[in-house]
């Protein structure tokens, strides 16, 4: 888990760790658990910024990214981030629209499609920028659960999580900001 207060460089760290960003000073360097550097395949790197978006399409859709071969990995992925009573509740299920200027999705129903877009795909490491911000705290719990039994590394900015939900990580990692 990543923490801070607000301005100490988190999300800009994960740009950098995307590649994204250039660092001020210094340069990012990968390295293995032997420690030997190596350069990373950013395509096995999953990303969920603090403002991802939704496009108006399904909801299948904009989990798959009109990947129709991620079709069959849809009911595993939306078990894993407990979106699958949302969907029951739509007369259309995974095929109701989503409509961007009435907003069919709540904030928490609307971060569930995005997890699910990033957990789609398998990648080695998962990026998550306060992707739990609108999800209650019982449903972030087990969506923690869930991500953290994978085998995927997960790097979570979070603000007021509870110290239950904290210490389901293996560590804590606080930024401060610098002193001018």
């Amino acid at each position: 888990m990543l923490t801070g207060d607000s301005g100490t460089g988190k999300s800009t760290l994960f740009k950098v760790l995307l590649g994204q960003v250039k660092p001020k000073r210094g340069e990012v360097i990968y390295k293995d658990e032997e420690g030997h550097s190596f350069v990373p395949d950013f395509e096995r790197i999953g990303y969920i910024a603090q403002d991802n978006t939704l496009f108006p399409d399904t909801i299948e859709n904009n989990i798959t990214m009109f990947n129709s071969k991620l079709a069959k990995k849809i009911p595993n992925t939306i078990k894993k981030v407990k979106l699958g009573k949302d969907i029951q509740k739509f007369p259309k299920g995974l095929k109701t629209l989503i409509d961007l200027d009435h907003e069919n999705l709540s904030g928490g129903q609307k971060q569930k499609v995005v997890l699910a877009r990033a957990n789609i795909h398998n990648s080695d490491l998962l990026l998550i920028d306060e992707g739990t911000s609108a999800i209650d705290r019982k449903a972030t719990k087990e969506i923690l659960k869930e991500l953290l039994e994978s085998n995927q590394t997960i790097i979570m900015i979070a603000h007021n999580f509870s110290q239950e939900a904290t210490d389901m990580f293996d560590r804590e990692i606080h930024l401060i900001k610098e002193a001018n």
